[in-house]
């Protein structure tokens, strides 16, 4: 105490600048540093020099000192003995040993929270989350900031609402693009093959039911002279049997046929298509048959018909009002199968289509769940919805935006309560030899609950292919950039609300397989809130579309 006192009245320097903390760091009782972050300009050599010469001044009664301070002839050491380690800052002399203390008791509620423990190990592993939780605390210039140990937290993880937000717009336009992608693929797909039939069908008669003398002319056209056609078919009425040998390249036999003129072998030739057209209308018009129609005209009526489909618009029907009960799930369940946390929170949004909806109350149903605590829209009446069940705007003159969703009604609640929980997962890893054989078994036990697009993500730790065993219900696929095995249920319902999935992978260790993340949505809200009625100020009803949605932000086995 008295060299506190001492301190205390040493005199500052004229400018508070002087007042600085130079180092802060965490080190062995040996000397060796572990962190060590400089707030002001120093040198390597002059950092180690002065850490290496804190063992040697410390004194053995330090042991038993919750915190104190050693002074040299440049600098002043105020630290902390944890565990087996020293919490150290390195301060001028200048420097208010009050203020010190207050930055080295809530470094040392720092150290332990973001490195989850007092060992070397951790701490190293930890050091650069170490060094910027230690930024929050002291600026560069070695000043100390006023802030609390909930305000690092919060800066330091660095979450945003916004971003998740934009990721998950950013997510469903990439969905969207490939879902168009595969729909017009799929659509030139068939356009592509519809041309090719039409196409041969014009080219090379009737599929199927050809005629001799088709099959003849096709054959004469396309090899300039060759033919195999019986000699009794009627494509030769006016001319002459041909011997059994056929005749090739454009050169007949002398007792080939008399009035047939030879066709010259050629090369390939443009224009080629219009001469073969004319061969074969000359054809149907010697044998009295039905002309077929070209491939330009058989493609021409196929876009003219694809066109007038296309030009026929989609008639959309739009209610006066839209309603949407959204809710959004956040769980944590641990690896027993117990629940950490559960958190439902639930959004009313209402969209005004026309300018007489703007004017309008939404009468809502009694039954609630007790778990949650609801809270309505400053604009919106509060005591109407609390006595009459009734949404409606304190200020009648005004009406709802039109063409804008408004949040009108909120709910949220908290608990801990397996009864609650949509879907649970028990995960069994068990050693095999090499191997590790796995069991994942999801189980819904809440009553008439069904989920959909259900997605359980089980993280492997190798990209080895794993050997799916068995499977219940659903598919899986095994993802190998992410080193995942994903577990997929388009519906979970009374027919399969408990199902297992088994694998084994090559692995060692049990905790590769945490944390296991599920995603599911479903069209049953967990807060019991529904829309009776709508209807205008004077009660008219009005006619509305209502969706309901709930899905899981965030849920986890960790």
């Amino acid at each position: 105490l008295a060299s506190a006192r001492s301190v205390l009245r040493q005199p500052r320097g004229p400018s508070t600048s002087a007042m600085v903390v130079l180092s802060a760091s965490v080190c062995t009782k040996n000397g060796k540093a572990l962190v060590a972050r400089q707030f002001v300009g120093m040198s390597r050599i002059r950092i180690e020099g002065l850490l290496a010469a804190f063992p040697k001044l410390v004194g053995s009664e330090a042991k038993n000192t919750q915190h104190t301070f050693i002074e040299t002839d440049s600098v002043r050491y105020v630290y902390q003995p944890i565990e087996n380690l020293f919490l150290l800052i390195i301060t001028n002399k200048a420097s208010n040993i009050v203020e010190d203390l207050e930055t080295l008791r809530l470094l040392s509620k720092l150290v332990p929270e973001t490195c989850g423990g007092l060992t070397e190990d951790k701490i190293t592993d930890k050091m650069f989350d170490l060094i910027f939780a230690f930024d929050e605390v002291i600026t560069t210039g070695g000043h100390r900031e006023s802030i609390t140990l909930q305000q690092i937290q919060v800066n330091v993880s660095m979450e945003s609402h916004e971003e998740k937000l934009h990721k998950m717009i950013e997510q469903s336009k990439v969905s969207s693009a490939k879902e168009e992608a595969d729909r017009k693929a799929k659509a030139l797909q068939e356009q592509r093959r519809q041309d090719k039939l039409s196409g041969a069908t014009s080219m090379s008669g009737i599929e199927g039911g050809s005629t001799g003398e088709d099959t003849f002319a096709e054959r004469h056209m396309s090899s300039g002279g060759f033919s195999s056609a019986p000699p009794g078919s009627a494509m030769y009425a006016d001319h002459a049997p041909l011997p059994s040998s056929a005749s090739y390249g454009g050169v007949s036999s002398p007792t080939s046929r008399r009035d047939e003129p030879v066709l010259p072998k050629k090369g390939m030739q443009l224009g080629g298509g219009s001469k073969k057209q004319q061969l074969m209308d000359k054809l149907v018009t010697e044998d009295n048959l039905t002309p077929l129609p070209s491939a330009a005209s058989t493609a021409a009526s196929a876009a003219g018909s694809a066109a007038a489909t296309v030009a026929t618009p989609a008639v959309e029907v739009t209610h006066p009002i839209n309603i949407l009960l959204e809710e959004k799930i956040t769980g944590a369940l641990n690896r027993e199968g117990a629940v950490e946390s559960l958190e439902t929170k639930g959004t009313m949004f209402l969209t005004s289509n026309t300018a007489e909806a703007c004017r309008c109350q939404v009468i809502m149903t009694p039954a609630k769940n007790p778990l949650f605590a609801y809270q309505t829209n400053p604009k919106v009446d509060k005591k109407a919805y609390e006595q009459e069940h009734r949404i409606a705007l304190k200020d009648a003159s005004k009406g709802f935006p039109q063409g804008k969703g408004v949040g009108v009604l909120r709910w949220s609640a908290a608990t801990q309560d397996d009864e609650h929980v949509p879907i649970s997962i028990n995960c069994w890893p068990e050693e095999d030899g090499a191997d590790m054989n796995v069991n994942v078994e999801y189980s819904v036990d809440r009553p008439g609950l069904e989920l959909h697009n259900v997605s359980i993500v089980i993280p492997l730790g190798t990209s080895a292919s794993p050997n799916v065993l068995s499977v219940d219900s659903g598919t899986h696929r095994h993802n190998r950039s992410s080193e995942e095995l994903v577990w997929e249920i388009e519906l979970i319902d009374e027919s399969n609300k408990s199902a297992s999935l088994e694998f084994s992978v090559p692995q060692r260790s049990s905790d590769a397989f945490f944390p296991i993340q599920v995603r599911f949505a479903s069209n049953q809200l967990s807060a019991g809130v529904d829309v009776a009625n709508i209807t205008d100020l004077e009660g008219k009803p009005i006619h509305f579309s209502l969706q309901k949605s709930a899905v899981a932000e965030s849920y986890k086995v960790e």
